[in-house]
């Protein structure tokens, strides 16, 4: 009996995929054959709600963040040239 009969009596149990790629051709095909015709998981048909305006909370956020990258950087640019 040849290894690749004997790996296909095992087969019993759940295969990886990886193990399937790098399998002997024999032993592939048996695998993909013993694979149900459906999909694992079934898509659920979903309905996206469209996202509220941005706020004056966001339009803050980024006024903070701005001041907070270009405040320093400009502070650095006016020390360097008055020393």
């Amino acid at each position: 009996m040849s290894t690749v009969a004997a790996e296909i009596d095992g087969l019993e149990g759940p295969l990886s995929p990886e193990l399937v790629l790098v399998s002997p051709p024999e032993l592939a095909a048996l695998a993909r054959r013993l694979l149900p015709q459906s999909p694992f998981v079934v898509p659920v048909a979903s309905r996206a709600e469209p996202s509220p305006p941005l706020g004056l909370g966001f339009l803050a956020f980024v006024a903070v963040c701005l001041v907070a990258t270009v405040g320093p950087f400009l502070l650095a640019i006016l020390a360097r040239a008055y020393h």
